[in-house]
């Protein structure tokens, strides 16, 4: 057990090093400002209504006339510690508290995409690999696909896919422990959003088939899933009442009712291969993923069918979602919460030879250098250029974003500044964009902003200090496994 728990808290260590390395330093995302607000009128005024709520962001409550986030609760509860340490942490460094929020919130992502490899570890353990070949399926998910870039922003999507692939990987381990921790984690997982309800059936079915000969077991595992689930959908409803006076008002409105199913076949090509938003151009390894289920399915029929039936279910829903593109944000982003899944049976490849290993390497490295590409700019800065030469969703002549982004470190590499013309994006336009008046600077990490604003120009040595530290992390696990 000493064992397991080292190896885990390694894996933790290495990849969060190198997420809290390539963090940002500050939050962008409306859906954080808006669950941050409620998380300050929970600890200060006691209350969910968010302050500087509007429409469009919040909803507003028939019942009190009060605006509330229409964004999970949950993401609210996770964000009261970094308020409360925020608050301490301004009131001792003489600093604003807003500023010192902001710039802990910019890394609470790294928790989860670093756990999510953990789990990633021990699931690829659970199908009989090797503890080198688990290390390198945890270190594949975290580095070989776009859950690096999302686990140093700030979207909820990598602690959606945190505890979805928490609670898969507890109702695979089948025993009294797992079951009720895998119930726990999809409770919070409701919490975060209420859409997971329509996954619910799916591990329904799972638990029955994985304990089918045993009808006794079976019922218990039910009945602690569901109970542990079932309390939690209630406590979603007690609030959904206290809000907005409605047992089923999540805070959506109008919005919720705003699926298709006509765009299931519209968006589906788009989110598989298309330039700007397919999930194979932005995590190439997913191929190998996709390709490996063939044999997954030979080997492991239940956890295949599982695994699959999330993947089909993240992918339907966001298909025939109207705001399937998930706005201004890197490839497929409401795909995230599936990543794990996509990934898995690439370890049925680990043990080919000739070609087909030469081909594992060379998309596995393809798919390493997408991430890198991204992390190499700021967030939204490509956004902003594009915004420069008509609306993001149009672009208007500007080309995809992964191919903007090459285009923009080819510029940051050569003539290392941040003033772009349109004319380098093959768009029909003398306008030049300065991104460093929206504070993107070169390479866009916390610790250059850090040394600007403190005036500190050690900090930009940053990489270089931690770097013993991650080489170190990496040689244990290596020794150990």
């Amino acid at each position: 057990m000493h064992g397991r728990f080292q190896t885990g808290l390694l894996i933790f260590l290495l990849i969060g090093l190198v997420y809290f390395i390539s963090a940002k330093g500050s939050t962008e995302i409306t859906d954080t400002y808006f669950s941050l607000q409620t998380s300050k009128a929970i600890i200060e005024n006691h209350s969910l209504a968010a302050e500087g709520c509007r429409g469009g962001y919040c909803h507003k409550s028939e019942k009190d006339g009060k605006y509330y986030s229409k964004y999970g609760i949950g993401l609210a509860l996770i964000f009261i510690p970094y308020t409360l340490l925020g608050k301490g942490l301004a009131l001792l460094a003489a600093l604003p508290k807003e500023k010192v929020t902001d710039f802990l919130l910019s890394f609470y992502n790294i928790f989860f995409g670093a756990g999510a490899g953990v789990i990633m570890f021990y699931t690829a353990r659970h199908f009989g690999n090797s503890k080198r070949a688990s290390l390198a399926m945890a270190l594949l998910l975290c580095f070989g696909t776009f859950c690096w870039r999302y686990s140093v922003w700030d979207f909820s999507e990598p602690a959606q896919m945190f505890f979805l692939f928490l609670c898969a990987y507890c109702a695979l381990k089948n025993d009294f422990k797992h079951t009720t921790a895998g119930a726990l984690s999809f409770s919070f997982l409701l919490l975060l959003k209420a859409q997971y309800l329509f996954y619910l059936p799916l591990f329904f079915i799972y638990i029955i088939m994985k304990n089918k000969d045993d009808a006794k077991t079976m019922s218990r595992r039910l009945l602690i899933f569901f109970s542990i689930i079932g309390a939690a959908f209630c406590f979603m409803l007690l609030l959904n009442y206290v809000r907005f006076g409605e047992l089923f008002e999540f805070g959506y409105g109008a919005e919720a009712r705003n699926f298709y199913l006509p765009g299931i076949a519209e968006h589906a090509p788009k989110l598989l291969y298309w330039l700007d938003k397919g999930i194979f151009i932005y995590n190439p390894v997913f191929i190998l993923g996709a390709l490996g289920y063939f044999s997954f399915f030979r080997k492991f029929r239940k956890e295949a069918a599982f695994f699959a039936s999330i993947i089909a279910a993240n992918f339907i829903l966001t298909s025939a979602w109207y705001g399937w593109h998930g706005c201004s944000c890197w490839g497929p982003r409401l795909l995230v919460p599936a990543a794990p899944f996509w990934l898995i049976p690439c370890f049925c490849f680990f043990h080919k030879k000739g070609i087909a290993k030469a081909l594992l390497v060379a998309i596995v490295s393809l798919s390493a250098c997408v991430q890198v590409i991204s992390i190499l700019q700021g967030n939204l800065e490509y956004l902003i250029i594009c915004n420069a030469n008509g609306q993001e969703g149009v672009r208007k002549g500007m080309p995809a974003q992964i191919t903007g982004s090459l285009i923009m470190l080819k510029h940051k590499l050569e003539k290392k500044d941040s003033s772009y013309s349109l004319r380098e994006f093959g768009a029909d336009s003398d306008n030049r964009v300065d991104t460093s008046v929206y504070g993107y600077k070169g390479f866009d990490f916390w610790f250059v902003k850090a040394a600007g604003f403190f005036g500190m120009p050690i900090l930009n040595f940053t990489p270089l200090l931690l770097m013993p530290l991650i080489i170190a992390c990496l040689w244990r696990l290596l020794k150990i496994l």
